[in-house]
């Protein structure tokens, strides 16, 4: 899975998770459309079967915010314990002994980490400005 560090947000996070209830809202909002970009950038480039069928692409997941040492993140696309009707996604995702892997969805995470940022910390600012 790929990562993200938001840069130059600390103070902003701070102020925003203080808020409890609020806040909580306002992260979920930055997530979400930030998410929305990555879950977009993966449908165009995960592989696709040229049979008339079902596509893992038309089937990418968002996950709800989780928390993990007091950092809120969301996952995007293929997880290692999918065991859905599109569980091959993380096989194209991250190879096996015999299909090299594609890391399609790993890609597109990295290449929108700029954009991710700059959505994140526009959300986080615009929501506290409702606020006020």
């Amino acid at each position: 899975m790929a990562k993200i560090d938001l840069e130059g947000m600390d103070a902003l996070i701070d102020k925003v998770n203080k808020l409890g209830k609020e806040g909580k809202v306002i992260k979920e909002n930055a997530l979400n459309k930030a998410g929305e970009l990555v879950k977009s950038t993966m449908e165009k480039k995960a592989p696709r079967s040229k049979e008339n069928k079902k596509h893992m692409a038309d089937h990418i997941k968002v996950s709800d915010i989780e928390s993990q040492d007091g950092v809120d993140f969301i996952r995007i696309g293929p997880n290692k314990g999918d065991n859905s009707e599109f569980f091959y996604s993380k096989f194209t995702e991250w190879g096996t002994s015999k299909i090299p892997a594609q890391h399609w969805a790993s890609k597109s995470i990295l290449e929108n980490s700029k954009e991710i940022n700059s959505i994140i910390k526009s959300e986080l600012e615009r929501g506290l400005k409702e606020l006020d």
